[in-house]
């Protein structure tokens, strides 16, 4: 048994050492030790071999650049009314943002949540979509076929997001349902 991180010089988890390599938690930043003490489980560290602040610095740069090539994408599209520009910049935004969360999960992980069995649906719709907008885009031309594809996979990334959200996903079933109703 060793340390697998320390809090105000207390043991605040202790494991086999063959099981989880040690994480010295004591240098990071505070930002780094909440995003690690409460959004990752610690079942989910991958051994790649990657430090924790590598991961956080790989998310980072892949999450500025997704951000940055969908202002680029936006800005395309309203000054030249490039919708095909604009489509293929969009979708590889959106690739690079799912890709950044994969520093802090590791890839395996990021797939084995992707298609578990309460995101399969939402994960096959966003990839189809995802194909089918990079296709109208670049290959049928039709911009009314992009946009439908955007808006499809921009509803399935968001339903996929939710998922993450414990009971979220009921939540808006119920609101819906209470819309429809009246």
């Amino acid at each position: 048994m060793r340390q697998l991180f320390t809090i105000s010089g207390r043991y605040a988890a202790t494991e086999d050492e063959s099981i989880t390599p040690q994480i010295p938690i004591t240098n990071m930043f505070f930002f780094e030790k909440i995003i690690f003490l409460f959004l990752i489980d610690r079942k989910y560290i991958d051994v790649s071999g990657l430090s924790w602040s590598t991961r956080l610095k790989g998310f980072g740069i892949c999450l500025l650049l997704a951000v940055v090539l969908g202002l680029i994408a936006v800005i395309i599209y309203f000054v030249s009314g490039d919708i095909s520009g604009f489509a293929v910049l969009y979708s590889f935004a959106v690739i690079l943002g799912i890709g950044s969360t994969m520093f802090l999960m590791g890839p395996l992980n990021q797939l084995k949540k992707m298609f578990d069995p309460s995101r399969l649906i939402a994960t096959i719709i966003f990839l189809i979509c995802l194909i089918l907008t990079l296709v109208s885009a670049i290959v049928i031309k039709s911009s009314g076929l992009v946009l439908l594809f955007i808006i499809l996979q921009l509803i399935a990334l968001v339903w996929y997001t939710i998922s993450y959200i414990p009971f979220a996903r009921d939540a808006i079933k119920k609101c819906c349902r209470s819309v429809i109703n009246i």
